[in-house]
């Protein structure tokens, strides 16, 4: 390399990483501007640093960017932005005067410079890189088409300004609660009302809040909402009208906490969306009284409460797009509102698995979950419903979809060999939920659904035999950045017309022998284990049964591991997480879910300290008071992390910070010794934060021993668990007692906790279902029992499954490490799988607390 080249490379770092450079400063003019192949040399600390707070200093959108300068030689500093002069934008700290910040506006698309220059000989230079508010960043090319439905949109990115709204809690919530109801409009109303701060209501009219920092203000609540990645997004606070609020001045009853809450299902989406509000998949929103509802108690509180659509599993299926959403929704908070400590995530179904998506592939956007109805991912889901969708259709557990298909059913169910009252010995579940997510989910993953949402008929939809051109429509389309195209040689007819490939599909059924376990058990018998598994099919690319097993597309299947779509877990160890699950009454949410993620820690992490679940009676979510509970449990543990500034990393100081509270409890009563007061079992809103009783406050409520609280969990847990230890049995007494209690155990947990199974753990995988695709093995004839005709039965297995039968006690094939923070291109380039962002060793520091040692860093969690 020349001298020349070498320098310009030096050169280029410097500028890249924020360094300092040398020149004399020569009246107005920055003296570096002149100058070409300046030797650039490394930071000193006393020479002074620019940081970007508000996000990486390589991914900032919109235009604009919170900064901080340090220097000893401020005073006097000229600051500017790719040459113009904007010194008066920056602000000394008072309580620290080698410290200025300013919210830098007016950046330009692309890469911009901003530089500082010292007072002597210092100058200080920080690249900032600006994308467009309508994305993308890092997610690569975006869905096409896509429908702007705001009215107010600027451009064909939906962008529009920011619009606000105001909201006020009423100071009588009972009174409110009664008055409110419409008896021609069933539910509850919404525990806010309207504010109008041109026309406010009395001040004896609304009710007062005070923070959990000692702040003591009305219950007013300003509601942001605005556009940001073609989509919608919404910021609460508490917000006190007429007072001026900006990211270095911040209104003081904000405690710097951020809780994302998000919304159930999964689906896909081709036009903007809304996003949600409340916990349990938005239930809710307008009943927090009666269900309680944690984004309440969270502006209650003090913190600000943030929701993007993007993030919301229903409207978009995609991790990548959901976690640039979030990522450019919290940059934009922080420019606005000011420095985030910490963030809480919780949602229910959806909003779990986007959750634990995202924390998993994208390490620093959460530092807390609290996760109810609980899934770990998309893709291990979809195997488990991709089979219930096969054998639904040959046992003929199916609705109907007109009058000619239920002879279909009919002959179906009369002709699989498998009575009904055997089909769930192949489900691993009662045969209403395989039929329940056949009508809730399954349909959401075909490429030529009949109402593709949002569409708007912008496009036509794919159509096998009349549009094989056509707009595919399903959730594996719509994540072909991450799963890549499918290979020439796995085309279907349908592709090789069209000259390529459709979107790769990550998961297979080939060797996968289902009802194994329950013929080894003598629970079926040896021919209709042949027969399921000789008649079952797969699926094929257009996600339709086919006489053939899925043959899953080997880039695909690794991607989905690469990308996080398959959350292994590898990521999470600086993250607590507390699992809210209830009993789940046949709709497709088994509790066993709750139970898998923790295999799942427990496999990578060699623990799982840093997960806590919460089992009650309310369907799906436990209890109505769980979600505001888990809210104040994990502020409490957050804040003990925040507060520990030692040495140790921070998956140490979660485990060592875990507060007692935040302990596995099942069907527990612990609540009534909560130490931020009492919360009756199933009472909702009804007593936390404030009571709704006329005449009764907090402070009235008895309060009981946390010591009894423990006492209550471990004999409450006993309907989970029967541990004898627990109840003060000497393991001498205990363990003659295991092969008795084992089988009550696990009769506790299939009757109480509805822990079924799926297909792939009858065929023989185990909880943790990570097994896309399985390694291969020959026929072992010691893998069946004996009865009379075994050899023509091998024969006939061997005859099924000739290329081999899954082998569980090996690792998935095609699965490689989760990487984090992967790129997928630009706007107009793919890279499939993505590749990981580029290291800069600058912590956006306003993202959470320096105990969270949060980065964006790629390297983060691996």
């Amino acid at each position: 390399m020349s001298i020349r080249k070498l320098i310009l490379a030096m050169t280029t770092a410097a500028v890249a990483t924020g360094c300092l450079e040398t020149g004399a400063d020569s009246g107005s003019a920055d003296p570096t501007e002149s100058v070409t192949g300046v030797v650039a040399r490394p930071e000193r600390p006393d020479d002074g640093s620019i940081r970007v707070l508000s996000n990486r200093a390589d991914l900032i959108s919109g235009g604009s960017a919170l900064v901080e300068v340090a220097s000893d030689n401020l005073e006097g500093a000229r600051y500017r932005l790719n040459g113009e002069d904007i010194s008066g934008a920056f602000l000394r700290d008072s309580s620290n005067p080698r410290i200025s910040r300013a919210l830098v506006e007016g950046l330009a698309l692309g890469e911009n410079e901003l530089r500082v220059i010292l007072r002597g000989e210092g100058v200080l230079r920080q690249s900032i890189i600006n994308h467009p508010a309508g994305g993308p960043i890092f997610s690569g090319p975006q869905v096409s088409p896509w429908n702007c439905n705001n009215d107010n949109a600027v451009d064909a990115q939906c962008n529009q300004p920011p619009e606000y709204a105001f909201q006020y809690v009423p100071e009588s919530e009972l009174e409110r609660l009664m008055s409110g109801l419409d008896p021609e409009n069933p539910g509850t109303p919404s525990v806010y009302k309207p504010y109008d701060p041109q026309n406010p209501p009395p001040a004896e009219d609304i009710a007062m809040t005070t923070t959990d920092e000692g702040e003591t203000v009305p219950f007013i609540v300003r509601v942001e909402t605005g556009v940001l990645n073609r989509d919608r997004y919404q910021i609460k606070t508490l917000f006190q009208p007429g007072e001026d609020w900006s990211a270095l001045s911040p209104q003081p009853q904000w405690n710097g906490k951020v809780l994302i809450h998000h919304g159930g299902n999964v689906g896909v989406s081709y036009a903007m969306g809304n996003p949600p509000n409340g916990d349990i998949s938005g239930a809710t929103s307008g009943n927090e009284i009666l269900l309680g509802d944690s984004t309440f108690v969270a502006l209650s509180r003090g913190f600000a409460t943030l929701s993007t659509a993007q993030a919301n599993l229903g409207h978009n299926v995609n991790l990548v797009t959901a976690a640039e959403s979030l990522v450019m929704a919290k940059e934009h908070l922080i420019e606005q509102y000011g420095p985030i400590r910490y963030t809480i995530g919780t949602g229910c179904s959806g909003g779990a698995i986007a959750q634990q998506h995202v924390a998993n592939a994208y390490p620093g956007i959460y530092q807390g979950l609290i996760v109810q109805c609980s899934y770990p991912d998309v893709w291990t889901t979809a195997v488990q419903f991709a089979e219930y969708n096969l054998l639904n259709q040959y046992f003929g557990n199916q609705v109907p979809d007109s009058p000619e298909g239920f002879m279909d059913v009919v002959t179906s169910i009369f002709t699989s060999g498998v009575t009904p009252p055997q089909w769930s010995f192949f489900y691993g579940h009662l045969p209403v939920n395989p039929q329940f997510s056949d009508l809730a989910f399954f349909p959401s993953a075909r490429p030529d659904q009949d109402n593709c949402p949002g569409l708007v008929d912008q496009a036509l939809v794919y159509d096998a035999q009349s549009n094989p051109g056509g707009l595919r429509c399903g959730l594996i389309d719509y994540m072909v950045n991450q799963f890549d195209v499918r290979s020439p040689e796995a085309w279907s007819d349908n592709e090789k017309i069209l000259g390529r490939g459709f979107g790769g599909l990550p998961l297979d059924n080939v060797g996968v022998q289902y009802g194994l376990r329950a013929l080894q058990q003598g629970l079926v018998t040896p021919d209709q284990f042949l027969q399921v598994n000789r008649g079952i099919g797969g699926l094929s690319v257009d996600v339709r049964q086919q006489p053939e097993r899925t043959e899953g597309d080997p880039k695909a299947l690794e991607n989905s591991y690469r990308t996080g779509a398959i959350n292994t877990a590898e990521n999470l160890a600086n993250v607590p997480i507390i699992d809210l699950r209830g009993p789940d009454p046949g709709i497709a949410h088994d509790a066993f879910h709750s139970w898998q993620v923790r295999a799942r820690l427990e496999a990578t992490q060699g623990h799982a300290d840093n997960h806590v679940i919460w089992f009650g009676p309310f369907p799906l979510a436990g209890d109505t008071v769980f979600t505001t509970e888990a809210l104040m449990t994990m502020d409490q543990w957050l804040s003990a992390v925040e507060e520990d500034q030692g040495p140790a990393g921070v998956a140490d100081k979660v485990v060592r910070h875990r507060p007692d509270f935040a302990r596995d409890r099942c069907l527990s009563l612990s609540g009534l010794s909560a130490e931020w007061g009492p919360s009756l079992t199933q009472s909702g809103g009804l007593v936390y934060p404030d009571p709704v009783i006329p005449g009764v406050s907090s402070g009235d409520l008895p309060s009981v021993p946390a010591s009894l609280g423990q006492i209550m969990d471990m004999a409450t847990g006993q309907v989970c668990g029967l541990d004898l230890e627990a109840l003060g049995l000497p393991s001498a007494l205990a363990d003659p007692l295991t092969p008795v209690t084992e089988p009550v155990v696990a009769l506790q947990q299939l009757a109480v906790q509805t822990r079924f199974g799926t297909p792939r753990t009858v065929a023989g995988d185990d909880i943790r279902t990570l097994t896309n695709k399985c390694q291969l093995k020959a026929v072992d004839a010691g893998d069946y029992p004996d009865f009379p005709g075994k050899d023509s039965f091998l024969e006939q297995v061997r005859e099924i499954f000739p290329e081999g039968v899954c082998d569980f006690s090996q690792a998935p094939k095609h699965r490689v490490p989760t990487l984090t923070w992967l790129r997928y291109g630009d706007s107009q380039a793919n890279t499939y799988g993505g590749d990981p962002l580029p290291t800069l060793n600058q912590a956006p520091k306003g993202w959470a607390s320096p105990a969270f040692e949060v980065t964006l860093d790629p390297r983060q969690g691996l």
